[in-house]
């Protein structure tokens, strides 16, 4: 279930993905940015559905995830991670946005470093200042 909390940082996600021409094509909650577009559930890649997701022009697949300060401790983010970031489609390694409240950064880069994906370039960390979120 979505919360509002979630639901917010994914709407930042989607912004920033649509700032680095990503045509958004699934979203697995709600976001008012499109102008009441419909669109579509995100499919499933691997063993887990992504929260959003778009291609760019050149053919790569996008993946943006919210994740709460309570998500980012649950096996089931890190396999996320571990799949949206290897995988290949369109012959590409697809980029990977996550969203997290900025409060929880530390924790997310010691989580990245013990699953081995600290400093990969294909996921790019979006910090929201806890500010925002929490109003």
């Amino acid at each position: 279930m979505l919360n509002d909390k979630h639901q917010f940082i994914l709407g930042l996600v989607i912004k920033k993905m649509r700032e680095e021409g990503v045509t958004i094509s699934g979203i697995d909650g709600s976001y008012p940015g499109l102008f009441g577009e419909k669109i579509q559930l995100p499919p499933q890649i691997l063993r887990h559905r992504p929260d959003a997701i778009g291609t760019k022009k050149d053919g790569q697949v996008c993946i943006g995830e919210a994740k709460t300060e309570n998500d980012i401790a649950n096996n089931r983010t890190h396999a996320q991670l571990q799949d949206f970031s290897s995988i290949e489609l369109n012959g590409k390694k697809c980029d990977v946005f996550v969203g997290i409240p900025k409060s929880a950064e530390d924790y997310l880069n010691k989580v990245l470093e013990k699953a081995g994906l600290k400093g990969i370039d294909n996921i790019h960390i979006l910090c929201i200042p806890d500010e925002l979120i929490n109003e």
